[in-house]
């Protein structure tokens, strides 16, 4: 995925449990997708840090998180939805059992970030863990934007 590709459909890939489905109907709004595995142990430190930025927590930014499997990884739907509990967001789970969002965002490592502007063109791209304050430089950019 490149720089002002469009956000894929993702109505049609499997919801987890908790997960509000409604904010995928939302429109204006920055949209921020996340993949994430409960395998990796960075991942679960960097959902905590996005948890607890300002725009995240007052539902300014619309979240996306998306389970994917690492090496054909064998995980429980309890394992992923205890996690998706701890971080207390409210956000669109999905899980990418099939691995078809793996390929549509050709990502090879995780966690992956994805920031989409209001009109949903892809506008940046993070992959593999950094610092959670350019993140959220960007999301104030876009919430400003008009």
């Amino acid at each position: 995925m490149q720089i002002y590709d469009a956000l894929p459909d993702l109505s049609k890939f499997k919801p987890l449990p908790g997960s509000n489905q409604s904010l995928l109907f939302s429109s204006g709004k920055p949209i921020l997708v996340i993949f994430w595995s409960v395998s990796c142990s960075s991942c679960g430190y960097f959902l905590q840090k996005l948890a607890a930025i300002p725009p995240i927590k007052s539902q300014k930014v619309i979240t996306i998180l998306i389970h994917t499997y690492l090496d054909s990884e064998q995980i429980s739907l309890p394992e992923i939805k205890n996690k998706l509990n701890q971080l207390h967001v409210d956000a669109v789970y999905l899980d990418d059992v099939t691995g078809q969002l793996d390929d549509i965002f050709q990502f090879r490592y995780v966690p992956a970030l994805y920031l989409f502007d209001k009109q949903e063109k892809l506008r940046f791209k993070q992959i593999g863990k950094s610092s959670t304050s350019l993140v959220e430089q960007r999301l104030r950019r876009l919430i400003n934007t008009k």
